[in-house]
């Protein structure tokens, strides 16, 4: 382990000049007292709220909170509980004063101190709202922008209370009990952190790995992208590591035309092991998870264990991670593992480990060399590491270069500008007319950007984080790529959506960049009580985004991908599995099969495999869930069945799974063949 005087700090020394008031001459004790009155009185009003809120009935709450209904006799208690709970604390302040008007002064005093302690509870009335799952999803916009209200008020108001606990001084809670802890010796607070932190890692990879897994037995995987990636992997072992027949159909194709994923190569070994679309399932859950080890390790570079143990565990609860690790696989939903590796690889000066975490970042896909590009600029021109920084920056424009324009072309046709279409200049479908249009119409393209998805959006990366990523100007440019491949984008809903993997654009740098923030804040005067004020905040307000939009703490309303996911699998769901399961084992290894959209993930573990969705020529067999038969795979059916003699109907699972053989096809089979045809709408 390298010495702490050998890691980098990521931060430069720049401490703003302390600010001191005078304040001339002194005030009656009574006009000291009008501050902490009133803070006190719209505290305890804010905790009536909270708890005629929390006493509720769920829909009546819910019925308040987003409609205002209350009923006339509720809302008159309320405004009663309203006032009894501003008028209490008052009563007991004036008491106070007259008990002990002797001591004045050191009455105040305590008032004084007791209105900055409580100073927070003034904002307790939002927690209902902030944990509303309903509230929060029926009007995402509002809910958004009351989080983030809320984060930028609660951190003055934690750091006032956190002060005046202190009595002045710097919190020292928290070292205290870390020394006790040393002092005990067994075990010690670092083995304590960091195994908390991989005990954590532990239960994120499991219980995703469980549902993802139970998500696809219900049949809400799909073709694209589950099946591409099996299929792709299966190849891949089988020694054609970028054959997709999946994602290109009978046409063939080269999967690097899609994306440079050279991430393929190095997965073989772990897919190996056992084939199939479940490995990709748990192996995506278990990259996720374990990513909050490396970060919990970088930020213990930056700071105290505690505070980067709560780093790490605000990571395993952010609701844009999770939406990626439901939506089936991609290799982008990984990145934020080798991120996280490579921050600590350079704050601790490991110079192979950053060189071989570049290189993992590299092979994934070829955008994340545009993310380390905006790394690299960062560490150049904060000047933290900027001979790093300009190599980074460098070899990853260079990289990136290669793989768009030269290995990508030659796989095939490449579709990413078609994303930016919004914005293309005179109708030319370039990347350079993108480039046009920003420079000479700025004005149209800064309209693009300013729609309520990408707000939402935009707000959905940065209120659970209590904004401290926009905390220093200079932290901003870690965000520019992932601001490019997202909310510059026009016309493709997804990469506005928390549900899908492009938020791993986002997701590394958000948290270097909290981490960097709380040490900022650090520097400036009193910045301990700042920075434990700064996490408290982060630690609120992210607890309750995931509540309300995280699959961890509710699963009434999570969304992966484009649809929501539902964690109960239904006895009549076991049993439409156990057919599906019984159907696929008929078909020999080496056959090709080609199936509608949701049965393509269980039948593309082999070389050839086609969703219905293009027309799939040939094939040895067909495997038909009639419910999943709509637009994209209704016209290839046909076609495929058009011949009545081509297909027979091998084996039927009630009216929903048909499997059909080609050549199977007898007197014998012809009325059970002729019966699933018009179940499945076939001319």
């Amino acid at each position: 382990m390298t010495s702490a005087n050998q890691e980098t700090t990521f931060v430069p020394e720049v401490v703003p000049a302390s600010v001191s008031l005078a304040v001339s001459g002194q005030r009656a004790p009574w006009s000291r007292l009008l501050m902490p009155a009133l803070t006190l009185a719209l505290a305890g009003m804010s905790v009536v709220v909270l708890a005629r809120l929390v006493e509720a009935p769920g829909d009546v709450r819910d019925r308040l909170l987003s409609q205002n209904l209350f009923g006339p006799r509720l809302r008159r208690e309320f405004l009663v509980s309203l006032l009894a709970g501003a008028v209490a604390p008052l009563v007991v302040l004036v008491v106070t004063m007259v008990a002990r008007r002797r001591r004045s002064e050191a009455t105040v005093q305590a008032i004084e101190r007791v209105g900055e302690v409580l100073a927070p509870l003034m904002l307790a009335c939002f927690l209902p709202a902030l944990f509303s799952v309903k509230f929060s999803h029926a009007s995402p916009l509002m809910y958004l922008l009351v989080l983030g209200i809320f984060g930028l008020l609660c951190q003055p108001l934690l750091r006032r209370s956190v002060e005046a606990l202190a009595g002045g001084r710097e919190p020292v809670l928290v070292t205290a009990l870390a020394a006790r802890l040393r002092a005990l010796r067994r075990p010690s607070p670092r083995v304590l952190w960091f195994g908390l932190v991989v005990l954590a890692a532990a239960g994120y990879a499991a219980y995703f790995a469980f549902f993802t897994i139970r998500s696809h037995h219900r049949l809400g995987t799909t073709a694209f992208d589950l099946g591409i990636y099996d299929n792709l992997m299966f190849n891949a072992i089988h020694g054609h590591p970028f054959r997709a027949t999946v994602l290109f159909g009978p046409a063939g194709g080269n999967n690097l035309a899609s994306h440079a994923e050279f991430g393929v190569i190095w997965f073989i070994p772990f897919y190996a092991l056992r084939p199939g679309p479940e490995t990709m399932l748990i192996a995506q859950a278990i990259v996720l998870g374990f990513a909050a080890v490396p970060l919990y390790l970088f930020a213990a570079t930056q700071l105290s264990r505690p505070m980067a143990a709560a780093v790490a565990l605000a990571y395993l609860c952010f609701p844009p991670l999770h939406g990626p690790n439901f939506y089936d696989f991609h290799w982008l939903t990984l990145t934020p593992f080798f991120h996280f590796w490579l921050f600590w690889a350079i704050a601790t000066r490991r110079r192979w480990l950053t060189v071989g975490m570049v290189i993992m970042l590299y092979s994934l896909r070829e955008d994340v060399a545009v993310d380390l590009v905006g790394l690299g600029l960062f560490l150049l021109l904060t000047r933290i590491r900027p001979r790093l920084g300009l190599v980074l920056a460098v070899v990853s424009g260079i990289w990136f270069g290669i793989d768009r324009f030269v290995i990508m072309p030659l796989a095939g046709s490449w579709y990413f500008q078609n994303l930016y279409s919004g914005l293309f200049a005179d109708g030319v479908a370039t990347f350079g007319s993108v480039i046009k249009t920003i420079l000479t119409n700025p004005l149209f393209f800064i309209t693009t950007l300013m729609t309520q998805v990408k707000l939402e959006y935009v707000l959905h990366m940065l209120a659970p984080l209590a904004f401290l990523p926009l905390r220093r100007f200079p932290l901003v440019l870690l965000l520019l790529p992932a601001i490019f491949f997202t909310i510059m984008t026009t016309g493709y809903s997804p990469t506005t959506m928390i549900s899908f993997q492009y938020t791993n654009h986002w997701t590394p740098f958000l948290f270097l960049a909290a981490v960097l923030a709380l040490v900022a804040v650090a520097r400036q005067p009193n910045g301990g009580s700042a920075r434990l004020a700064a996490l408290g905040t982060l630690v609120i307000v992210m607890a309750a985004d995931s509540y309300t939009y995280g699959a961890i703490f509710q699963r009434e309303v999570f969304v992966g991908g484009f649809n929501r996911i539902e964690f109960k699998i239904s006895p009549a769901e076991q049993r439409r599995y156990a057919d599906l399961q019984a159907l696929v084992a008929m078909i020999p290894r080496g056959a090709s099969v080609a199936a509608t959209e949701n049965e393509t993930p269980h039948i593309s573990t082999r070389k050839i495999a086609y969703p219905l969705r293009v027309p799939p020529g040939p094939v040895d067999y067909l495997l038909i869930g009639r419910s999943h038969v709509g637009d994209l795979s209704r016209a290839s059916l046909n076609a495929a069945l058009a011949n009545r003699e081509e297909y027979g109907l091998l084996a039927q699972r009630g009216d929903e799974l048909f499997l059909f053989k080609r050549g199977h096809f007898s007197p014998a089979t012809a009325a059970a063949t002729a019966a699933a045809r018009r179940m499945l709408g076939v001319p």
